[in-house]
């Protein structure tokens, strides 16, 4: 939480994602991940954790490329740290946090956009919302998901 608190405010303060920061996080939290899928004697969460990190670097270096440099390579690079975390919970979390987060941004732009502190071309970093997105899909993510698997 911290990693993603320091990511954040980065962020939101020179539009960058430092891959040290984004490393070291993953360097200090994924080992304890490990840790508790072992003491819990839950071995298959660590391969739930590595599909859910997966499925986050693949969605958003699909995005990534079809931006065109839209977005940036850090926020390409902490999806993956996203989605472990979230994986390791439950793999069908990982996109959730990602579609809370690109709910989060937009609801953002257009508050932006409305109150006319941004334009249609104005660079609103992405980090925040992907941080933001994965906190609200541990707390609402499966309500989420056994809603649409419901229908």
């Amino acid at each position: 939480m911290v990693g993603l608190v320091g990511l954040s405010w980065i962020d939101l303060k020179t539009r960058r994602l430092p891959r040290e920061i984004i490393y070291v996080t993953a360097l200090i939290g994924l080992p304890l991940l490990v840790v508790a899928a072992l003491v819990e004697r839950e071995p298959k969460r660590l391969w739930m954790l590595l599909l859910g990190a997966a499925i986050n670097v693949a969605v958003m270096g699909v995005i990534y490329l079809a931006s065109r440099g839209g977005m940036g390579d850090g926020d390409v690079r902490l999806s993956p740290l996203l989605g472990a975390y979230l994986g390791f919970l439950n793999p069908g979390m990982a996109p959730v946090g990602l579609f809370f987060g690109f709910i989060l941004g937009a609801l953002v732009g257009v508050f932006l956009l409305v109150t006319k502190r941004a334009g249609r071309r104005t660079a609103v970093p992405f980090g925040p919302f992907l941080a933001a997105g994965s906190v609200v899909a541990i707390f609402a993510g499966q309500r989420y998901i056994d809603l649409l698997l419901a229908r």
